[in-house]
C-alpha cells in the first residue's frame, strides 16, 4: 500500500449556498453566527456584493452607493457589520463603505478619504466596527487610515519620521491587522525612503495614534507584520543577515522570537512566510521546499522560545499546499493539490488531522475564511457543470470521526510510527492510542500514514 492511499481523503460535505440566478457566487468571509458575505452574478450578468443570513441559502443583494454601481465586500464582524468598497461618480472611483447587515437593503455608509485625496479603500473591519484601509492621493500614493465606528471621516495613521509627513522616513504604510478595540492597536508594514520595509505598530494615545518600528533580526533587514491578537502578540516575517526569510513573533514588550526550523520538512529551512495568528498565539504560514513547491506549517508557542519548532501540516497527496487562515480554536484552512492533480480545500488543527473538504461536485474547492470561533468555514467550489458557487461548512460537519481515520490507524497498527528525528518506534496498538498521540504530540495524522513506510534508524 502506498503512502498516498493512506491519506484519509474523506469529503466533509460542505453546503452549497444559493445564487441570484446567475452561474457564479463566491463567499469571502463569515462571522461567529454563520452570516456570510461575498459576491454573486445575477440573471443579467451583473456582479455585486451579497449577504447570506445565518442558516439561510438565499443571498440578499447589498445596496450600492449609486444605481447599478458595482460593490465588493471583504469582511464582516460579529456585530453583523460588513466593510467593502463601492463605485461612485463619473470617474468610476471606488470608496470604502459599511453595511449594517441587520438592514441589508439600507444604503451603505460611505467612508471618506483624507482631505485632498481622491479615493480610498477598505481592507478589514474589527468587532468594534472600526474599518482599516488606505487613503490615496492623486498620484495613487497610499496613507494608512482607520474609520472609527459610525464615523465617515478618515483618521490618518502617522508615517515614520521626526515630523511626518514633512520629514517622513517612509514612503507609504499599509495596514495588515488590528485589535478589536474601539481605539485599536494597528499593525502593518511601511516602505522606507532608503529602501526596504519595516514592520510597525500604531498605538492609540491621548493625542491620537503614535507609530513605532518593530525590531528586526540582528543584522537582518526587511520585515512585515501579518497579524496581531488581543494579548499584543504580533506575527510576521523578517529577512536574516544571510537573506533567508523566517517567521517571527513579537511579544507585547517587543521581544522577538523567530522560527527557522520545521519538522518533517526535509533540509529546507527558508522562505517561511507568516499568514495568520490566533488569540492563543498559534501561527500558520507557508514555506518553499528545496524543489520549489509551497508547503504549509503551524507554529505553536511554548514556554521556552529557544526550543520552538513548527510542524508541516501535511497535504492531500499532491506536490503543494497553502494555508490561508486560522481560528481561535486552532482550526486552520487552506488548499492543496490532490494526488489526482486537482485543487481541493483542506481543514485541520493542531490536534486534528488535515483532511480534504471535498467539492460541490466539480474538480476544485477554495476556502476563503474561517469564523473566529472556528465553527464556520466559507469559500467557493466548482459544481459538476464547472460553475463556481459559494459554500459554508459548519463545525458539526468537520469534526474528526473514527471512520475518517480508520485506514490510517489500521496501517499504523501494522508497522508502528517513527516520529521525526527519532530512533525509537512508537507502538500504536488501538484507535484510542493514535488519537491520543495525535492530540498530545500535535502531529498531523497524515504524518503517521507517511512516516510508517520508513523504518526507524538503528542506534
Amino acid at each position: 500500500m502506498s503512502a498516498l492511499t493512506l491519506m484519509p481523503l474523506v469529503p466533509v460535505h460542505a453546503q452549497g449556498l444559493g445564487t441570484l440566478g446567475g452561474n457564479f457566487c463566491a463567499a469571502t468571509n463569515t462571522n461567529n453566527a454563520g452570516a456570510v458575505v461575498g459576491t454573486c452574478r445575477d440573471v443579467d450578468g451583473h456582479v455585486g456584493a451579497v449577504y447570506w443570513a445565518p442558516g439561510t441559502e438565499l443571498p440578499i443583494p447589498l445596496s450600492t452607493l449609486e444605481p447599478d454601481g458595482p460593490c465588493s465586500v471583504y469582511d464582516i464582524n460579529n456585530a453583523n457589520v460588513a466593510a467593502g468598497n463601492c463605485e461612485q461618480g463619473a470617474a468610476g472611483e471606488f470608496f470604502p463603505v459599511r453595511w449594517t447587515l441587520s438592514l441589508p437593503s439600507s444604503l451603505p455608509q460611505r467612508l471618506n478619504p483624507l482631505l485632498g485625496h481622491v479615493k480610498a479603500r477598505a481592507r478589514i473591519i474589527n468587532h468594534a466596527g472600526v474599518v482599516g484601509g488606505a487613503s490615496l492621493d492623486g498620484s495613487g500614493s497610499p496613507r494608512a487610515v482607520i474609520w472609527r465606528a459610525g464615523q465617515a471621516s478618515a483618521v490618518e495613521l502617522p508615517e515614520l519620521g521626526l515630523l511626518p509627513p514633512l520629514l517622513s522616513s517612509s514612503a507609504g504604510c499599509q495596514i495588515a491587522d488590528m485589535t478589536d478595540d474601539a481605539s485599536p492597536v494597528v499593525v502593518g508594514t511601511c516602505s522606507l525612503d532608503e529602501g526596504g520595509s519595516i514592520a510597525v505598530q500604531w498605538k492609540p494615545g491621548v493625542l491620537g495614534h503614535t507609530v513605532s518600528r518593530l525590531p528586526r533580526l540582528p543584522d537582518g533587514s526587511n520585515c512585515s507584520a501579518a497579524a496581531i491578537n488581543q494579548n499584543g502578540q504580533i506575527a510576521g516575517t523578517c529577512e536574516t543577515e544571510d537573506g533567508d526569510i523566517v517567521a517571527v513573533r513579537w511579544a507585547a514588550d517587543g521581544t522577538l522570537t523567530y522560527l527557522d526550523d520545521l519538522q518533517m520538512s526535509g533540509p529546507s529551512r527558508e522562505q517561511l512566510m507568516v499568514v495568520d495568528m490566533n488569540e492563543a498565539g498559534i501561527i500558520v504560514g507557508n514555506y518553499l521546499t528545496d524543489e520549489g513547491f509551497s508547503r504549509a506549517f503551524v507554529w505553536s508557542p511554548v514556554d521556552d522560545p529557544e526550543s520552538e519548532e513548527a510542524l508541516d501540516i501535511g497535504g492531500l497527496g499532491g506536490f503543494w499546499t497553502m494555508v490561508t487562515d486560522i481560528a481561535d480554536d486552532g482550526t486552520f484552512t487552506g488548499e492543496s493539490e490532490t494526488s489526482e492533480g486537482a485543487l481541493e480545500g483542506l481543514i485541520g488543527s493542531v490536534s486534528q488531522p488535515t483532511v480534504g473538504i471535498g467539492t460541490l461536485g466539480g474538480f476544485t474547492s477554495a476556502p476563503a475564511a474561517l469564523s473566529d470561533s472556528g465553527n464556520y468555514l466559507v469559500g467557493t467550489s466548482q459544481l459538476l457543470l464547472g460553475y463556481e458557487h459559494a459554500f459554508i461548512l459548519s463545525a458539526a460537519q468537520k469534526k474528526l470521526t473514527p471512520d475518517s481515520i480508520s485506514e490510517t490507524v489500521n496501517y499504523a497498527l501494522v508497522g508502528g510510527y517513527c516520529p521525526p528525528r527519532s530512533r525509537k518506534q512508537v507502538n500504536l496498538t488501538s484507535y484510542d492510542d493514535v488519537v491520543s498521540y495525535v492530540k498530545n504530540v500535535r502531529v498531523p495524522l497524515r504524518a503517521i500514514g507517511r512516516m510508517v513506510t520508513s523504518p526507524c534508524r538503528n542506534d
